[in-house]
């Protein structure tokens, strides 16, 4: 299988309606069976514009990427690392990952929102 080239200038915006239903999916509402309470972080979390915009202010990075990733505790996470135009993490030098987000639940929006449910 061929992997396309990465693009910095793709657009990764949906419509937020699209991405209602994508985290309603994800939280297992699309039919009242699947219904469940969900974990701490089972919905997601928040990090800092300060701590995200350090992350990317290599001169190197292009990308953010994530993975999936379980903490100590067995608690979903998900880890953040900037990668460069060919897509490779930049794990070098300083602080080059992030975790220690604030989880949804229980730091959840106060206001109503479609994305969380």
């Amino acid at each position: 299988m061929t992997i396309p080239p990465l693009r910095p200038d793709r657009e990764h915006g949906i419509d937020p309606a699209k991405a209602a239903e994508m985290t309603r999916r994800h939280r297992g509402e699309a039919t009242a069976a699947a219904a469940r309470t969900p974990e701490d972080g089972a919905i997601g979390g928040l990090f800092s514009k300060r701590a995200v915009l350090a992350l990317l202010s290599r001169p190197d990075a292009e990308f953010l990427r994530y993975y999936f990733a379980r903490d100590d505790e067995g608690r979903r996470a998900l880890v953040l690392v900037a990668a460069d135009l060919n897509g490779n993490d930049l794990l070098d030098g300083g602080t080059s990952t992030l975790d220690r987000h604030w989880p949804c639940p229980p730091y959840c929006p106060e206001e109503a929102s479609v994305l969380r449910g």
